[in-house]
């Protein structure tokens, strides 16, 4: 494109071209005036052309590489937006995922697409983004999903806190297709709904799917099970497969709720669960007072520590969650404990774990371990900020 615009990276990135990184940080990108946010543009790198993407100032980012020229050199916004849809689907079906099930197509820097995220839930892909040029470039996205035979539908889910504190609108829309803003999915046998209207994220958690595929592993005949931020019932219906004679679940979100009773329902489990709408905290102090106890404890809470400058907030927070938490479980059960928290490590989390267990007396045994790198089916290593989950399923004796 002869007219195309172009956009200087500053020396000062050299290493983070050599290693393909594709969101470029303010400070390496000279600011131009007569650019606006989401403007698609030549990036140059010593005065060559590099690659092609976004020039945007949204928070510490100050462009998006959609494709280094090594990779697809093509200055066609259209075919570059293809080519990285077709990119993505060719390496899901590599590794064996299945739409009837939920996958996460899209994931950012990981697949080449800095500030996009679309999962696809059978008949649906979801997209969520916090970027202009993506937003500016909806329909293309749409268009290329549709064409490669992903999904008959696109959602777009754009309800995210991130794009309130970066001023972007909040959007929630069929791009391509019709309602119902549902559909359903089949994981390990049982059927989920996910409502991509009003659930959190996408509409269902699919980084917990090892998790919940360890936890339905387990022999639960006659356990009893405390589903802490429940969310829609996922984690409850696994362990209810695996042999539960019960489950209570507790969580704040009507909507999620409604659903959760739902899937249980749909997958024969009316007669064993009961459901606590109300702040999690507060039901945990309830059920401590009448000292009740449970085989499996699951407690997913959201980040407590979204950002650094809240990181000893968030600390306190986690440990006095989890130190309640462990006083429901019966010794000989199992707890499975997680978080979200970019800023929590691996070995932080099960350290705050271990100082309660031992603070109580209790022996434990690591059965599992949700790694970040487990979460999705695959991360590049050095798409660090990608990894933010963790969890691990302790024995406690």
């Amino acid at each position: 494109m002869k007219n195309m615009k172009t956009v200087e990276i500053k020396k000062g990135a050299k290493s983070l071209i050599e290693k393909h990184f594709y969101s470029i940080y303010s400070k390496w990108v000279k600011s131009d005036s007569s650019l606006s946010n989401g403007d698609f543009v030549k990036f140059l790198f010593n005065g060559e052309v590099i690659g092609y993407g976004f020039y945007e100032k949204i928070g510490s980012i100050g462009g998006r590489i959609i494709s280094y020229i090594s990779e697809y050199d093509n200055p066609d916004l259209n075919e570059l937006i293809r080519w990285r849809v077709n990119q993505g689907y060719l390496i899901r079906k590599k590794i064996g995922e299945k739409k009837e099930r939920g996958y996460r197509l899209l994931y950012g820097d990981c697949d080449g697409t800095p500030g996009l995220i679309t999962d696809v839930f059978n008949d649906t892909s979801v997209i969520q983004t916090t970027s202009y040029g993506w937003d500016r470039n909806l329909s293309l996205l749409a268009d290329a999903i549709v064409k490669a035979g992903i999904s008959e539908r696109v959602f777009l889910k754009n309800d995210q806190r991130g794009r309130k504190f970066f001023g972007l609108p909040i959007e929630k829309k069929f791009l391509h297709g019709e309602p119902p803003p549902y559909t359903y999915i089949k994981e390990d046998d049982l059927i989920f709904k996910i409502d991509f209207l009003n659930g959190q994220k996408t509409g269902f958690y699919l980084d917990q799917r090892e998790a919940r595929k360890k936890i339905s592993s387990l022999s639960l005949d006659g356990a009893k099970i405390l589903d802490l931020f429940s969310y829609t019932g996922s984690f409850s219906a696994h362990a209810l497969k695996a042999g539960a004679s019960f489950s209570l679940l507790v969580d704040e979100d009507d909507r999620a709720l409604n659903i959760a009773k739902e899937n249980l329902i749909k997958n024969g489990f009316e007669d064993k669960f009961e459901i606590i709408r109300g702040r999690v905290e507060k039901v945990i102090d309830s059920l401590l007072i009448k000292k009740m106890q449970f085989d499996i404890v699951i407690v997913d809470p959201p980040a407590f520590i979204p950002s650094k400058n809240l990181y000893e907030k968030g600390i306190k927070a986690y440990k006095k969650l989890f130190g309640n938490t462990l006083r429901l479980v019966k010794l000989g059960g199992y707890i499975y404990a997680s978080s979200c928290s970019f800023h929590l490590s691996s070995d932080e989390l099960l350290k705050i774990l271990q100082e309660w267990i031992n603070y109580y007396g209790y022996k434990s045994r690591v059965i599992y371990e949700l790694s970040p790198f487990n979460v999705f089916p695959f991360t590049r290593p050095l798409d660090v900020e990608l990894r933010y989950l963790k969890g691990f399923l302790l024995e406690l004796e």
